[in-house]
């Protein structure tokens, strides 16, 4: 059975966590799969939420390298290591290229490694697919630091939106496969019929990308509707400061939830906000679709392709003072008008996004390197 090596910084909690388990329980259908982290994986991750029994290596660093490290040295690809998480085995990073058939990167263009990873693929005449994950930032691919990104087979992006930066360079191959919700069945059968929308939501890591303060800024402004609520799920760096700023007396952190208990919490609620300035999906609002859950949001990321024509949905980023207008819009929206929303949002997940469809498409492309 051919062997596939899945590397990048896939380390903690988050979309590209859970897209890369899901990728590697998809491509073990056909394939021998493992996953080899960049980054120390965090002992809080979401590696596992698939399938607990994926075969996981985590940078590991041996004491030569600290003590570089410590003297200011860089470590280069050469002094990569990697530790399986259960059996301890030990792999140099060229150890797993020379060992795998095809390498597939999870990481930013701009991510640590990456170049190493596919010019040592290179040499070794391997091929690379490269799923991008976060938004691809606005850099000259014709400049000389970037000639490695020739190497790579495919690359895998999220979005049309987020592929524009492969255009400026002639010879790259890109192709377009969103994501999915890994979980579909558990949240299938948490569908509701939403009579009217007072519960609204956020769910995310709380960081200024995400910029929820927009959120908090627009329930504080109609802090005398007592009858909305505002719901926060998440952890993160803004936590306290989105905290102090919360006026509305019915707005509510929750914290990080597990997934299974996240998944509970929103399927109570009536609809999601997503306020981000930049995204790669987000897979939150996949989430909310399948569960028909109505949808206010930036036009950031795969947004604006994946609800193309659904026009009553956008807010400005950073516009607290429109998006309460948005929320009142929401809250007086009677069941007909909700039962609409939900069925078409179900169905573009249906259509575009379901787990066979997804996993079909990742079949196919890897299928053509194998």
């Amino acid at each position: 059975m051919k062997q596939v090596a899945i590397l990048g910084p896939i380390n903690s909690r988050g979309g590209r966590e859970i897209e890369t388990a899901f990728i590697a329980d998809v491509l073990k259908e056909r394939y021998e799969v493992s996953i080899f982290s960049t980054e120390t994986i965090k002992q809080n991750n979401d590696l596992y939420l698939v399938n607990p029994t994926l075969d996981i290596y985590t940078k590991f660093k041996k004491k030569t390298n600290k003590l570089k490290a410590l003297l200011g040295f860089k470590i280069n690809y050469d002094n990569l290591y990697f530790k399986n998480l259960n059996n301890q085995n030990i792999k140099s990073l060229n150890q797993v290229i020379k060992e795998a058939d095809l390498i597939v990167i999870m990481a930013q263009l701009t991510s640590n490694y990456t170049k190493e990873i596919i010019l040592a693929a290179n040499n070794h005449n391997k091929k690379v697919i490269y799923r991008t994950t976060g938004t691809i930032p606005k850099i000259n691919l014709n400049d000389a630091y970037f000639s490695y990104v020739e190497h790579v087979s495919l690359f895998i992006n999220h979005s049309e939106k987020n592929s524009t930066v492969f255009k400026q360079k002639d010879g790259l191959n890109y192709k377009i496969i969103d994501q999915c919700v890994f979980k579909e069945d558990d949240i299938l059968v948490k569908q509701r019929a939403i009579d009217t929308i007072k519960n609204f939501y956020c769910a995310s890591r709380l960081d200024k990308n995400k910029d929820v303060i927009t959120v908090i800024k627009a329930f504080n402004a109609i802090k005398d509707r007592e009858d909305l609520k505002l719901h926060i799920i998440g952890d993160g760096p803004e936590i306290e400061h989105l905290k102090s700023k919360a006026e509305h007396k019915n707005i509510k952190f929750y914290g990080h939830l597990k997934y299974d208990s996240m998944i509970a919490a929103i399927s109570n609620f009536d609809c999601l906000i997503v306020s981000s300035i930049e995204e790669a999906g987000p897979y939150n609002a996949l989430e909310a679709a399948l569960l028909g859950i109505p949808i206010l949001s930036t036009k950031s990321g795969a947004m604006p392709e994946r609800f193309f024509g659904e026009d009553n949905l956008w807010f400005d980023q950073g516009d607290w003072e429109g998006l309460s207008i948005k929320i009142l819009e929401y809250s007086n929206f009677d069941a007909k008008q909700i039962k609409l929303i939900q069925k078409r949002y179900i169905e573009i997940y249906n259509n575009n996004h379901s787990k066979k469809t997804i996993a079909k498409a990742y079949l196919d492309a890897v299928s053509l390197y194998l």
